[in-house]
Formats: structure tokens, C-alpha cells, sequence
């Protein structure tokens, strides 16, 4: 089971964030289709597993890239973003201070 499955994180994410899925793996884009732009930006190695947070503007305020590894990392991801931590420290710098 993925960890963003898991019933304690599902309820966490599901009160505090709006989600969105895009498998992005099949989709042919050239270089001058504008949506070319934005998958480089968000997603410039491609078919890498990546959580991105936006805030209510749209600007990115936190990523996640790779599996995550337990369920414990991602409740902490989730307070990461809902406590506002990115605003005072590095998601990685906060992950390994909060071990």
C-alpha cells in the first residue's frame, strides 16, 4: 500500500490539502506548446514521484521528490506545510530535525 494510502495520512492530507494527481509520464508536449514550460519547471526530470505544494496564489512553497519512505514522513511533510515551517527552514533541514 502507498503511504499517502494509509488511513492516518489520507485523513491528514484530506483535511489540510486540496489535491490534484497528473501522470504526466505519457503526455508529448514540444517545445512550443506553453505546457512544455510548466513540466520543466515542476517537473524537469520527469516520471519522478513528486509532491509540490502550492499556496493559495500558486506559488510553490514546498516539494517532495522521490517516494516517500513511511508514513511518519509524511504526517511530517504535512506539518511541514500546514504549520508554515517552509517559511523558516528547508523541507530536507526540517525532516532530519524532526527524526
Amino acid at each position: 500500500m502507498s503511504v499517502l494510502q494509509k488511513p492516518e495520512v489520507r485523513a491528514v492530507y484530506a483535511k489540510q490539502f486540496v489535491g490534484a494527481h497528473a501522470d504526466l509520464g505519457e503526455l508529448q508536449l514540444d517545445d512550443q506548446d506553453p505546457r512544455h514550460a510548466m513540466l520543466a519547471r515542476h517537473n524537469p526530470r520527469r516520471m519522478i514521484p513528486m509532491l509540490i505544494f502550492l499556496d493559495h496564489t500558486g506559488k510553490e512553497v514546498a516539494r517532495h521528490t522521490g517516494k516517500l519512505k513511511d508514513a511518519a514522513e509524511a504526517l511530517r511533510l504535512a506539518r511541514y506545510v500546514a504549520e508554515r515551517h517552509y517559511l523558516k527552514t528547508d523541507w530536507r533541514v526540517f525532516r532530519v530535525a524532526a527524526d
